[in-house]
């Protein structure tokens, strides 16, 4: 029941406002009757799996997710990608370790060949190779296309596989799902679409998702969301 009162708390935080660099797909309303239908709906949460939401009620759902996820900024997530671009495959696991405004993304090959962490703040980005090498780059993204042929923006993807638009900058067209969630996202020249969801606590977090993006396409598993370090 905790768990259920707090998501009513958030419905109802969030029944005003709009989020910043954000246009619906489809834009319904955001009613006080849109509120109390996810209000009824996250009642009946203990009684089996959710039913989806009429679609006025799907933008109220939707921002109380996004309220939720704008304040989880500590986790880590381990996946599998499998990256397609210029008409090859490449297979990796990644561990990706957020902390605020700091990451550290570990990507490995098969077999456990280590390929490098990239470890980046706001002073700056260092990546770490299998051999020892430590290198001080300016753009991680040029990093990845030069080691292993392809890149994926990191500073975007660190909310895309949260299930999050990814804040300021380029804005951002979604399409949401039966429970208010993503279920497409375009933004900065990337399309991210969300395959399925799983729970971290009162917490609805991506378990597969695909990106297209310029010339890159991954399929990209995710498990063992943990909060905290």
């Amino acid at each position: 029941m905790a768990g259920t009162r707090a998501v009513l708390g958030a419905v109802l935080r969030a029944g005003s406002g709009t989020l910043p660099g954000l246009s619906l797909s489809r834009r319904h309303g955001t009613r006080r009757a849109g509120a109390w239908a996810v209000l009824g709906a996250a009642l009946l949460a203990g009684c089996g799996t959710l039913p989806d939401l009429d679609p006025s009620a799907r933008e109220a759902a939707w921002r109380a997710h996004a309220s939720a996820l704008s304040h989880f900024q500590a986790w880590t997530v381990t996946g599998r990608l499998v990256v397609r671009s210029r008409g090859e495959a490449s297979r990796v696991t990644m561990r990706w370790r957020q902390t605020h405004g700091s990451y550290l993304v570990r990507l490995t090959a098969p077999f456990g060949a280590g390929l490098f962490e990239v470890e980046g703040s706001e002073a700056g980005v260092e990546a770490r190779f299998a051999d020892g090498r430590r290198v001080r780059v300016a753009s991680p993204e040029a990093l990845l296309e030069r080691e292993v042929g392809w890149s994926v923006p990191l500073g975007g993807l660190r909310y895309w596989i949260a299930g999050a638009v990814a804040p300021g900058g380029a804005p951002a067209r979604i399409e949401l799902d039966g429970r208010g969630r993503l279920a497409r996202l375009e933004q900065a020249g990337w399309m991210v679409v969300y395959e399925r969801y799983g729970q971290l606590g009162d917490l609805a977090l991506p378990e597969r998702i695909r990106l297209t993006g310029p010339s890159v396409s991954a399929a990209v598993s995710l498990r063992r969301w943990t909060a905290g370090r």
